[in-house]
């Protein structure tokens, strides 16, 4: 009889799903399968569906039967509002889950990737550090309704759900402008062009706050872990690289990283102060080789968002650790780390 555990990651081009797809493949005894509208070229272990046409995706869950476990990391497109669609990202799931009970015979769990937007981390100020069972904020919050229907589709049935709340997923994903590291960087490299310092351009509060992340790798780590382990089924749990930091005590680490002289606190809008900047982008492009323009490097309205929180962004990770998970990240060596895989990419100027 063959035990390999497969296990299909839809939405598995995205920042989050792709680690999981490598760090789940390197495992022996485990086949994942991937689940997009396009497939990647020479990937043959990849399912093509659109999560709003029900018939194609049944269609295309029936050629592999054989699948035991889903993790759903996809989304309904959306800016930097904060609020994101909930009908829309709530038929896609509920066409997923119709489609895996009608082809999958063998599913036995669902985990949901959400996030920390689920205790209103892009409303204001709420209580922390944030537990999987703080009440919940004034709706719309699509997490909500995707999670509300989950349990209840589960109830009664013989696979069990789960999901995580990563916090701000950091990877090194070149072409993926929407990027805490890399925007950091093409900031840093146009103040350095420019001769002016590397000033923090978010607010007084935000320079202060607590604040944490998640490395992509350990989100990935936390999901397989949650994906095989029975005290997880049927709850959420935070997934954080389980330290913090103050901007204040990280920003002048950071300047050395870049090679740029530390600022001062002086509160800006990326998305107004940088437009027009492609040209100085181009310049250092030219000089270094890089590989890619300004819009594939940086995302000046996610810039804007992230430090626009002038209060605690922390989750407790008790839950995960009661749980049996013990998997952490130093987020000063992550910082550094990533900085330099987008230089040896050729995405970030050398220091």
């Amino acid at each position: 009889m063959d035990n390999t555990q497969v296990t299909l990651i839809v939405g598995a081009t995205g920042a989050a799903a792709s680690r999981i797809l490598e760090q789940g493949r390197a495992r022996p005894g485990e086949t994942l399968l991937g689940l997009s509208r396009n497939r990647p070229a020479g990937d043959e272990l990849w399912l093509s569906a659109d999560l709003d046409d029900v018939a194609g995706l049944t269609g295309a869950l029936a050629l592999r039967p054989d699948i035991s476990r889903i993790v759903y990391a996809s989304r309904a497109p959306h800016g930097e509002t904060g609020v994101e669609d909930v009908p829309w990202n709530l038929r896609m799931l509920r066409n997923l889950v119709d489609a895996a009970e009608a082809s999958l015979p063998r599913l036995a769990h669902i985990h949901l990737i959400h996030g920390a937007k689920w205790y209103g981390m892009h409303i204001g100020r709420y209580r922390t550090p944030a537990r999987e069972d703080d009440p919940r904020h004034m709706p719309p919050n699509f997490y909500y309704d995707q999670q509300d229907f989950i349990a209840e589709r589960q109830r009664g049935k013989a696979w069990s759900w789960s999901t995580s709340r990563p916090n701000f997923v950091l990877d090194v994903a070149p072409g993926r402008a929407r990027n805490m590291v890399s925007t950091l960087g093409a900031y840093a490299a146009i103040c350095r062009e420019l001769d002016v310092p590397f000033d923090f351009p978010g607010k007084p509060g935000t320079w202060k706050a607590l604040h944490e992340v998640t490395d992509a790798r350990l989100l990935a780590e936390g999901v397989l872990w949650m994906l095989g382990e029975p005290r997880c089924a049927n709850r959420a749990f935070n997934m954080t690289n389980g330290d913090a930091f103050r901007w204040c005590d990280l920003w002048s680490f950071l300047a050395e990283q870049f090679g740029c002289r530390p600022g001062v606190v002086r509160s800006m809008s990326m998305a107004h102060w940088m437009a027009g900047k492609e040209d100085v982008w181009e310049r250092i492009r030219a000089r270094h080789t890089l590989a890619l323009p300004l819009d594939q490097v940086a995302s000046w309205p996610f810039f804007d968002f992230f430090m626009g929180m002038d209060y605690d962004v922390l989750c407790s990770m008790t839950a995960a650790r009661e749980a049996g998970f013990t998997g952490f990240v130093n987020s000063w060596g992550m910082f550094a780390g990533q900085i330099a895989a987008y230089r040896a990419a050729g995405i970030l100027p050398p220091a």
